[in-house]
């Protein structure tokens, strides 16, 4: 049986001034390599070809059990992990962690020309959201070396309440604001065959913080009225670009940035040092 999927995550997505949601906490599977894109924590093993991708706590609608064991819940799976066909009906089980009401895990393979690639994947269900974790590796044999240590990680599983985050101070958003320019990877999309596929190329990324508390951030550029980004309008990009739209504020030395849409993420970071704010492994540099 698979506590396999027990994997997994560190997902806070607090909405600054409202209940905050709870926090997965776990210890990553030994031997790995962290990436961050966006708000998925996506391990990589570094001895065999296998992985694990940890998504946040976001709302859903309807019933979670429903929807898991009719669409595997693929919509919110990353575009360069997320399976294409499914070889043979999935194994669903219910499993119990610390903490959480609900845990289901779904092992399936997925067929790509022929080869089984297999996958573990786990929806964890608390404070009324939901976090999923999606394990796989490119061979059976590279699953079964995996299987240990994804094991190892679930025995860490637990789940903990979220904690309510001050309102932000106003002299300290005055310190913070403005535009902070860096190089993040960025997710293309091709067509290759009539089949989606795609890879990560670097590009610029901007955030534009507020004295106020609000957050936008852009790849290539941030457009402003007249270029001037002290007339950036805020209140537009959150309703026309939420999920790259939020609020953020301060505690404990560091910056909570809470970001909206369909799958809400929360970003930690320590305050700027020379002007320079990292965001997930990319320097900012403010303009």
């Amino acid at each position: 049986m698979c506590l396999i999927m027990l994997l997994l995550s560190f997902v806070a997505t607090d909405a600054m001034g409202q209940q905050p949601p709870p926090v997965l906490r776990y210890t990553p599977p030994a031997n790995t390599l962290r990436a961050l894109f966006g708000a998925t924590e996506d391990y990589t093993f570094s001895d065999f070809n296998a992985s694990v991708q940890v998504y946040p706590f976001r709302a859903f609608n309807g019933d979670i059990r429903q929807l898991f064991q009719t669409t595997l819940l693929r919509d919110w799976i990353d575009p360069m992990h997320k399976e294409e066909n499914v070889a043979a009906p999935p194994t669903f089980q219910t499993l119990n962690i610390p903490g959480a009401q609900l845990v289901l895990t779904a092992s399936f393979v997925e067929n790509i020309v022929g080869l089984p690639k297999p996958h573990m994947r786990m929806v964890i269900v608390a404070g009324g959201q939901a976090a999923v974790v999606d394990a796989s590796a490119a061979t059976a044999q590279g699953w079964q070396m995996a299987i240990p240590r994804l094991n190892a990680m679930a025995a860490t599983l637990h789940v903990e309440p979220g904690r309510a985050l001050p309102p932000l101070n106003p002299a300290e958003g005055r310190s913070i604001a403005g535009l902070y320019m860096g190089m993040k990877q960025k997710y293309m999309a091709t067509m290759i065959n009539v089949i989606g596929s795609g890879y990560y190329t670097n590009a610029l990324h901007f955030y534009l913080f507020s004295a106020d508390g609000r957050v936008y951030r852009a790849y290539d550029k941030l457009e402003a009225p007249g270029g001037d980004i002290d007339r950036f309008d805020f209140d537009t990009a959150a309703r026309t670009d939420p999920g790259n739209s939020g609020r953020y504020t301060i505690d404990a030395g560091s910056i909570h940035v809470q970001m909206q849409g369909n799958q809400p993420e929360t970003i930690v970071a320590a305050l700027p040092l020379n002007g320079v704010l990292t965001i997930n492994g990319v320097a900012y540099k403010r303009q």
